[in-house]
């Protein structure tokens, strides 16, 4: 794109027809004006670069009558067309399940049509199955930063000089571990590709390993979009939380990693989350999210009880021992000690088990049946079989904010104890396989003392399920957000939370332009191996 040094020039930018075949308009001059007209060179071989969001990150729909039951297209709410705040625990267990919800890829688009015939619609490259309210405007903008060669290109015909998004970060220092700051000859290579942003919807409520099954056709589909137009026959992907197993599971256990060129990872758990087990023991906090999905143990266990998805979250074996304490008269104890799967979530008799089957009124041994072999079949192998598997080429950031407080273990505080006489609302009651007694909320639950452990066995005690409160980006700490693969490119920590991880209009813009910059120039070091055009060896 070097602007040459001519009198009577005009400059003309390319035009595409609807094959994204590249041609130019120009109006012919008598000889005697002696007229150059002088067409800009713009990249015509393609890189795809394909976006996977986290856990309730995709619009979902009922897939017998095509209703929509996941989806957010208002910034700030969930709109849908089901009356959520006053479903019912078995409502919500009946319309958010697995085996009866598919990929709604019905939703609000910023732009369908910016790119012109450059690259297939943003509806047709998958931006409506993403939740508009999560990704809406970050799609937007990280196309954007990808497509600044229309700056270069209008800076040559204007004779302007703006600088680009890639321009910008050439010699810069964004802090993250094994940096190495972008070259200029690094940028201008980087000029010889172009990079069509696609998103990959899934259905985040079943098994991650379906997904990733579902996430190799799509690769498959979008090389064959590009057929003839690619630089090489791989992708890249750009993944936000549990995006990144998805993604990590195609690449590393199903042989995916020959159509990769590399990853970038965002707020991904890499060992799982003790947040898991907070939501399902006490609800989604977050009001919009939370008045949807269940702000109650009582409304989203049942929910998370059938979807191998948000199960995958929890903590492995890699994660360590202890995140779960236990504190009581004898002192604290800690859990798992070895085993998460036998001590938490697959423990019927213990009360801070993670399941209390029967919670949404259903047959309690039926429920514990179906959920036991979901975390036997679904969960354990998934967890474990990706400990420690990354692809080759790959890029990360975490949050590790004080501000953003997350749970790097939990506790349930002993509070108070609640002589028997006392009454409790009817209400209040928690089914499953021990006796119990929960607050409304969830956050706390009283329990019947053992005739063996205390001489007064008129009292009860009562526990408050409590956060560490350490740093991280809300959701995954930073024990699980940092990755101590020694293989990795490259890592930066950023003062993020993990929704909006990649938003660029929330309240910490600027850290969220770090991490929108990092996976600029993850993708600029990504490609510095494929040939220019000129060099092409495509196939």
């Amino acid at each position: 794109m070097d602007k040459p040094e001519k009198e009577n020039v005009t400059y003309h930018l390319p035009e595409w027809d609807k094959q994204g075949r590249q041609y130019y308009r120009i109006c012919s001059q008598p000889a005697e004006n002696n007229h150059v007209a002088a067409c800009v060179k713009i990249a015509d071989k393609v890189i795809p670069v394909i976006f996977l969001p986290g856990v309730m990150g995709t619009n979902l729909r009922n897939i017998k009558g095509k209703e929509p039951i996941w989806f957010g297209n208002s910034p700030g709410s969930l709109d849908t067309a089901w009356g959520w705040v006053l479903k019912t625990a078995e409502e919500r267990k009946k319309l958010l399940n697995p085996e009866t919800t598919e990929v709604d890829d019905g939703g609000k688009i910023l732009y369908d049509g910016l790119e012109g015939n450059v690259f297939p619609l943003r509806s047709e490259r998958g931006w409506g199955a993403g939740l508009f309210t999560s990704y809406g405007y970050p799609l937007h903008v990280l196309q954007l930063m990808l497509n600044d060669w229309k700056v270069l290109a209008e800076n040559i015909v204007h004779g302007t000089n703006y600088p680009t998004s890639r321009k910008l970060l050439i010699g810069k220092e964004l802090n993250a571990q094994g940096e190495d700051g972008l070259t200029e000859a690094e940028v201008r290579h980087s000029y010889e590709f172009l990079y069509p942003l696609h998103v990959f919807g899934y259905n985040w409520l079943q098994s991650n390993v379906e997904s990733a099954k579902h996430l190799e056709d799509y690769i498959d589909q979008v090389m064959i979009t590009y057929h003839g137009r690619l630089a090489v026959n791989k992708v890249i992907l750009v993944t936000h939380s549990m995006g990144g197993l998805v993604a990590r599971h195609y690449s590393e256990n199903m042989g995916g990693n020959e159509n990769i060129l590399g990853i970038v990872h965002g707020v991904m758990p890499d060992l799982g989350s003790p947040a898991a087990y907070r939501r399902m023991k006490v609800g989604e906090q977050a009001f919009a999210v939370g008045n949807v999905i269940g702000n109650s143990a009582e409304k989203l266990m049942p929910v998370l009880a059938q979807s191998p998805g948000p199960l995958q979250l929890l903590p492995g074996k890699a994660y360590g021992p202890g995140w779960l304490k236990i504190q009581g008269d004898n002192g604290m104890e800690s859990r798992p000690l070895s085993d998460p799967y036998k001590e938490i979530y697959q423990n019927k008799k213990d009360w801070w088990r993670l399941y209390e089957a029967g919670i949404s009124g259903g047959n309690p041994e039926d429920e514990w049946k179906k959920y036991h072999d979901i975390i036997k079949d679904k969960v354990i192998d998934f967890i474990d079989n990706l400990n420690g598997k990354y692809h080759p080429n790959t890029w990360a950031f975490y949050g590790a904010s004080e501000k953003y407080k997350s749970d790097e273990y939990l506790m349930w505080k002993q509070t108070r104890y609640y002589p028997d006489e006392v009454e409790s609302p009817a209400s209040w009651q928690y089914p499953g396989p021990a006796p119990a007694i929960a607050y409304p909320s969830g956050s706390r639950i009283k329990i019947p003392v053992p005739p063996t452990e205390r001489k007064d066995r008129q009292n009860h005690r009562q526990y408050k399920l409590v956060s560490s409160g350490s740093p991280g980006d809300g959701t995954v700490p930073v024990k699980s957000g940092y990755i101590s693969w020694p293989g990795i490119r490259s890592q930066i920590a950023v003062d993020v939370d993990h929704e909006g991880a990649y938003a660029s209009n929330n309240q910490n813009g600027e850290e969220t332009a770090v991490a929108l910059n990092f996976t600029l120039r993850a993708i600029v070091k990504m490609v510095q191996n494929i040939p220019a055009c000129g060099e092409c060896r495509c196939r």
